[in-house]
């Protein structure tokens, strides 16, 4: 009777956090159930970047230092890849999207390279996505001033949509373009 009722009252207080009476997405279903805003004004889940390798990155816009430069480096590997560039995707998904809606992410990313798609969309849905890949982040400080800790990783989606590898934030450019060449068309 007790393992009865404690397993039912685990379930309703599950069922009790989905405001719309729907489960949550959890693990790598949310690469697929979860939609983001693009900033090429599309609607899409992680899955729907098939067809293509795609490297995905989760950080902000306001970032002082690791996004920039983990996206100077995305910049670097196309570079170095050559024509074979034109058979990678680059994806930035932001952690703070409040600050980051699709038209801001499409500005700013064009300053890096007007090829790389930035995703923005709820909270839940983010975190439910990063979650699936390992990424953690969280907020630091409010408003204007807020910051974000997050994972500086790439993750490599392969033309099927799921998770290849990981790059590390101090793996080199070189270093990644060795592994990419080994996949790419």
């Amino acid at each position: 009777m007790k393992r009865w009722l404690a397993s039912n009252i685990v379930a309703v207080a599950l069922l009790a956090g989905c405001a719309d009476g729907q489960a949550p997405v959890m693990g790598q279903a949310a690469l697929g159930a979860v939609k983001l805003e693009s900033s090429d004004g599309r609607t899409l889940a992680i899955r729907d970047l098939q067809g293509k390798p795609t490297l995905l990155f989760f950080g902000f816009t306001h970032c002082p230092e690791v996004c920039p430069l983990s996206l100077v480096k995305a910049v670097q590997i196309k570079r170095l890849l050559g024509p074979a560039a034109d058979d990678l995707q680059v994806a930035f998904v932001t952690v703070d999207p409040q600050r980051d809606t699709p038209a801001h992410l499409r500005d700013y990313l064009s300053a890096f390279d007007t090829t790389f798609l930035g995703l923005a969309g709820d909270e839940a849905g983010t975190r439910a996505i990063a979650e699936s890949l390992g990424v953690s982040y969280r907020r630091v400080g409010e408003g204007d001033m807020a910051t974000f800790e997050h994972t500086a990783s790439w993750f490599l989606l392969g033309a099927d949509g799921q998770l290849q590898d990981v790059y590390g934030y101090a793996m080199s450019e070189q270093a990644i373009v060795e592994k990419l060449r080994m996949g790419l068309p």
